[in-house]
């Protein structure tokens, strides 16, 4: 789902120009930190000031709630309803925005962070090992917030775009899948499967049971910088169920009868991706 264009298409510097300016006016301890952060860390600056431009588009006016020193997460947002502390839980959500390198994508992918120099095209790696750990790391970061909370990956990598797609956020709830078929059996009895490995909300637990993992993360944001593309991933029973109409504009994948039974996993999006 494409919700930003313009300073996308020409670059990062613009909406970082502007967060900036934002952060020295209404947060100037966090400016500084942010002003510092670009230079030692881009890529992570280029997430922060793009995911708060992005939740100003989608109208849920967020608000910085990072304390420098303390840490926490990025962003608090609030539905239409309203706007303070005071509201329900579920009528708030925090959001922290992190980035993958460009290196980590480059190697795993296996396409160059740059424009191809001619016609071609090559296979390339999928990010699913990439998105989970991303979520291990950030899972303990977001457990203190009594309220949603989510988490929005940024990739601003040249194939971004091609990785981070309806299919990647599919890949990220259930793991990577694969075919099996016994020898002797017709192509029709071929199923599919998956050992949940990389899953960033499921496991397996130790009776084969599918369980729910990661709790204190209620959701995830895939967001493709380069495009403005961003595609949802929805945790089956967090510790605080996250609404999705404060999101309406975006699409999430989720598994379609929780909890599971047989084995047998299906998924669903709340909106055509």
């Amino acid at each position: 789902m494409q919700l930003i264009t313009e300073p996308l298409v020409t670059g990062f510097e613009g909406v970082l120009n502007s967060y900036s300016d934002y952060l020295r006016l209404k947060h100037p301890k966090n400016a500084g930190r942010f002003d510092r952060a670009r230079e030692s860390d881009p890529e992570a600056s280029i997430a922060e000031a793009l995911v708060f431009q992005m939740l100003q588009t989608l109208g849920v006016r967020p608000e910085i709630h990072d304390r420098v020193g303390t840490g926490g997460a990025d962003f608090i947002c609030y539905s239409q309803r309203g706007g303070s502390l005071n509201q329900p839980p579920g009528d708030r959500f925090v959001v922290e925005a992190t980035a993958l390198s460009l290196e980590a994508v480059s190697e795993r992918s296996n396409i160059p962070n740059e424009w191809p120099k001619g016609p071609g095209g090559c296979a390339f790696g999928v990010l699913t090992k990439n998105i989970c750990n991303k979520a291990k790391a950030k899972n303990r970061q977001l457990a203190d917030h009594p309220m949603p909370r989510v988490l929005a990956i940024v990739s601003t990598h040249f194939g971004a775009s091609l990785l981070f797609d309806f299919a990647a956020a599919e890949r990220a709830l259930v793991s990577d899948t694969h075919w099996r078929e016994e020898i002797g059996n017709c192509v029709e009895d071929t199923t599919q499967y998956t050992d949940l490995g990389q899953s960033v909300f499921i496991r397996l637990d130790p009776d084969g049971r599918v369980v729910a993992c990661r709790q204190n993360i209620s959701a995830i944001l895939l967001i493709a910088a380069n495009r403005g593309e961003v595609y949802g991933v929805l945790h089956p029973e967090p510790e605080y169920p996250f609404n999705i109409a404060s999101l309406a504009m975006v699409p999430f994948v989720r598994i379609a009868r929780w909890p599971i039974v047989g084995g047998r996993i299906t998924t669903e999006w709340t909106r055509e991706p």
